[in-house]
Parts: structure tokens; C-alpha cells; sequence
């Protein structure tokens, strides 16, 4: 067995523990007694000198230590912040603004770290509005998390555990301690984010404008209802989501209509890597960014060497790195999910589609574009079907007639934003041909949605 092979089965016995502990909760006494016996087998195994029984030692030790990250992890949940404390009473505490406001059509919500608590994620009016770095005082109620929302069944409580929330607020009275003097790196990331947006719907009208701010920077918060849900029947949700799902999908698109403008291939991969590193910076930064930017550039990594299985052992290393340090997502994070099934769909399924497509005119791209779309949708189907209850029946169609503009609407937006830091009139010129782009996909998105076998839900 070569060592790559090893390493992957190594990772994968890790990942396994993890799954494992998350879908039983394994006693401390049941984890012991694996370790026991994965030492016992690689000892004898050295001894003897049979090496696949030395792999096959290693293996369940990496087993059991998923397994006891998992148990250190989750069993963390709600002891080590939330000491003496009723759910529901009404309480005063002081907290800091910690991560990116989350501003919606008629609520906003804030993570507040406190002191005595940790992690609060707060419900609150839409005015007046706090920023990142802000330290408030709260007097209300704070309550764990509803375990299951009763309209989906989705796990809401795990959820939030995923980002080390255990409680929430609603409505709290709410005072303004202290507003930082200075701001550190990632205040200063999340401003420009804000100018960024601010600047899109200064020089572009609705719902442009919204959809634009999703697709460059994630701001799909401030997205009309009916064009979400116009989204999601369509199958094309995912092209405003900052996901691994959505930047492998658009990393996808810009290599293929890079590559059919005729650009070295040396070039091509900087300006994509260079473009990731500018959405990553733009948007914020926050984990999922992070994390969704990792997934795009291993993909990049993987069209570049032109050989799938070298990339292989990057991908699921990348996997249970992330999941060493938060293993939550593999369960309740369905962006997670969705990055790593498309990753390995684009890198391993998409030659394939290619090869079955050669026949099929290149024209924008459109071949290598539908090759990107299904395998993505073959291997994320399954997530899809079970995390959501819903499939589009159309989405290849309506990914197939809008992916081939999406780099020229980010492209436009991208020029037109960062020109609006120096006149908004020059950033009106630029937006033009993004505006047109955005329209198309709108009326196409409109149009298929309205068709009476969009979508069916299970």
C-alpha cells in the first residue's frame, strides 16, 4: 500500500470517529476500551513486524481519537459557560460584540461573548444599530436553544453549538457601553465589507443590488423573499451563499471563461487565486469564509496539477483539519457538507461528464459548464434531499443558462465597487454590464421558478 493511501485511510479513520460520536454518544468507558485495543494490536503487530496490521493499528487509534474529540467537544456544550443558570430567568450582563452583525429585512442578531455566560446570540430591532467591537449592556430574559424548530425539525440547538452558542436573547433592553476608539484587523475588514455594499446600492437599484452584495460579499440577508424562494425552487440557491459549494462552483466558471478568452494558464490560476483571496478579504473573513476560500483554492490546486488523486489527500486533510478544531460541522453544517461532496464531484465526476460531452459545443464555456453542474448536483443531491426536503427538477437547466455570466457580474461588480472608493460616477460606468448580467439571471431564475415542476419537496 502506498504511504498516500495510508495517510487517506489514517484521515479517514479520524473522520469516522467523529461521525460516530456524533450520531452515538460513546461512553468514556466504551472509548478506553477501543484504545486499549488498537494499542494491543499495533504492539503485537510491531513485534511481529506485519505491517498492514501496524496500519490497521493506527488507524483505530486516529479512530479513537475522533471519537474523544468528538466527546470533549460536545460534552463542553453548556458546562464550562453557563454555571448556576435557569433558562428563561431574566438576567443583567455585559457583553462584547464579537463577530459580524447579522442585519436582516426586519431583525438584526449579534453575538455578545460575556464574561458569565460566553457566547449569546441576541434578537433585537433593526434600530439602534451596534457595531462589531461594541461592548452593551443587556436586562432580559436568556434561554438555551430550542432543541428542533417545530416547522422543519431542524436542529437549531446544535446548530449554534457549532459556534459555541448555548444561549439566546430576545429582545433584550439594550444600553451602549463603549464604541472601540480604534478598530482592529477584522474591524477594519468588516468596514470595508460595509462601505463595499454601501457603494452597490448607491449606484444600483433593487433587487440588483441585493443580489449583487450576495454573490461578491454573502449579504444575501437583504434578498426580497420572493427571489429567495424563486432560488431555491430553481436549484440555484447556492450562487448566493458563501459556502465551499458556491466559491468551487464559481472558482469552476472563472477558470472556464478564463480559459476561453485565451489567457495563459499560469495567469488564469493567479487571477482566480487572487480573486479568492480578495472575496475572503471583502467578505469579512469570518470561519465559514475562511473555510469556503480553502475549499476553492484546493480546488484551483487541483486543475492546475491536472492530476485528481494528488489532490486527494489535500482535500480530506483539509477536511479533518477543520474538524479537529470544530467537530460540529460534520454534522450540522450543511455548508460544510455541501463544500467537500462538490469538491470531490468537480475534481473526480467532471472529467468523466466532459469526455461523455465532447460532441456538445463549447461555446462560453457551456460544455465544461454543464459538466461543473451536474457533477456538483449528482454528489450534493443526497444532502440536498435529506437536509432539506426539496429538489429542483430544473436545476441543471437553470444553472447551465446563468453560471456562464456569473464571472462577468462579479467581474463589473468587483471593478465597479472598488471604484466607487474613488467616484461614484466612474463606479456607475462600470456597473452597466453587471446590471444587464444580474437582470438576465433574475428573469431567468423568475421564469423557471414559475413553472408548476420546479421543485418538489419530500
Amino acid at each position: 500500500m502506498s504511504r498516500s493511501r495510508i495517510f487517506s485511510l489514517i484521515l479517514i479513520s479520524f473522520v469516522a470517529g467523529i461521525f460516530l460520536y456524533s450520531v452515538v454518544k460513546t461512553p468514556p468507558i466504551v472509548i478506553g476500551g477501543v484504545l486499549v485495543f488498537g494499542l494491543a494490536v499495533l504492539v503485537i503487530a510491531v513485534i511481529k513486524k506485519d505491517s498492514a496490521k501496524i496500519i490497521f493499528g493506527i488507524c483505530i487509534l486516529f479512530f479513537v481519537l475522533g471519537v474523544w474529540r468528538s466527546y470533549d467537544v460536545f460534552g463542553y456544550a453548556g458546562k464550562a459557560d453557563i454555571k448556576n443558570f435557569n433558562s428563561g430567568e431574566e438576567v443583567s450582563f455585559s457583553g462584547k460584540i464579537t463577530r459580524e452583525p447579522d442585519r436582516r429585512l426586519d431583525f438584526s442578531q449579534y453575538i455578545l461573548e460575556s464574561e458569565s455566560l460566553g457566547y449569546v446570540l441576541v434578537k433585537t430591532n433593526l434600530y439602534p444599530e451596534y457595531f462589531y467591537g461594541d461592548t452593551l449592556k443587556l436586562n432580559g430574559k436568556v434561554e438555551t436553544p430550542i432543541r428542533r424548530l417545530a416547522d422543519s425539525g431542524f436542529d437549531y440547538q446544535n446548530y449554534l453549538a457549532k459556534d459555541n452558542i448555548f444561549l439566546v436573547s430576545q429582545y433584550p433592553a439594550i444600553t451602549l457601553v463603549e464604541r472601540p476608539a480604534k478598530k482592529d484587523f477584522y474591524g477594519h475588514l468588516l468596514n470595508i465589507k460595509k462601505s463595499f455594499i454601501d457603494i452597490i446600492n448607491k449606484i444600483i437599484l433593487e433587487p440588483q443590488a441585493s443580489f449583487l452584495a450576495a454573490l461578491l460579499v454573502g449579504a444575501k440577508r437583504t434578498l426580497p423573499p420572493d427571489l429567495v424562494e424563486a432560488f431555491n425552487r430553481t436549484g440555484t440557491s447556492h450562487i448566493v451563499a458563501v459556502s465551499g459549494y458556491n466559491i468551487s462552483i464559481i472558482s469552476i466558471m472563472l477558470l472556464n471563461f478564463l480559459s476561453y478568452l485565451l489567457l495563459p494558464r499560469w495567469l488564469i490560476f493567479w487571477l482566480v487565486g487572487i480573486g479568492l483571496v480578495l472575496f475572503t478579504l471583502i467578505a469579512g473573513a469570518g470561519a465559514s469564509v475562511v473555510r469556503a476560500a480553502i475549499m476553492g483554492g484546493l480546488l484551483i490546486l487541483a486543475r492546475r496539477e491536472g492530476r485528481s488523486y494528488q489532490i486527494t489527500n489535500a482535500i480530506i486533510f483539509a477536511g479533518a483539519a477543520m474538524l479537529f478544531f470544530n467537530p460540529y460541522l460534520l454534522r450540522y453544517d450543511a455548508g460544510f457538507q455541501l463544500s467537500f461532496l462538490a469538491t470531490f464531484g468537480l475534481v473526480y465526476l467532471a472529467p468523466r461528464f466532459n469526455k461523455w460531452f465532447s460532441r456538445l459545443p463549447d461555446f462560453l464555456s457551456f460544455r465544461a459548464n454543464l459538466a461543473a453542474t451536474l457533477s456538483a448536483q449528482i454528489m450534493t443531491l443526497p444532502v440536498i434531499l435529506f437536509g432539506f426536503g426539496r429538489f429542483s427538477l430544473i436545476a441543471v437547466l437553470a444553472n447551465v443558462l446563468i453560471l456562464p455570466v456569473i464571472p462577468l457580474s462579479m467581474l463589473f461588480g468587483f471593478l465597479a465597487g472598488f471604484a466607487g472608493f474613488i467616484s461614484l460616477k466612474i463606479a456607475a460606468i462600470f456597473i452597466l454590464p453587471a446590471w444587464f448580467a444580474l437582470s438576465y439571471q433574475i428573469w431567468v431564475v423568475k421564469i423557471l421558478s414559475l413553472l408548476p415542476f420546479a421543485s418538489i419537496s419530500l
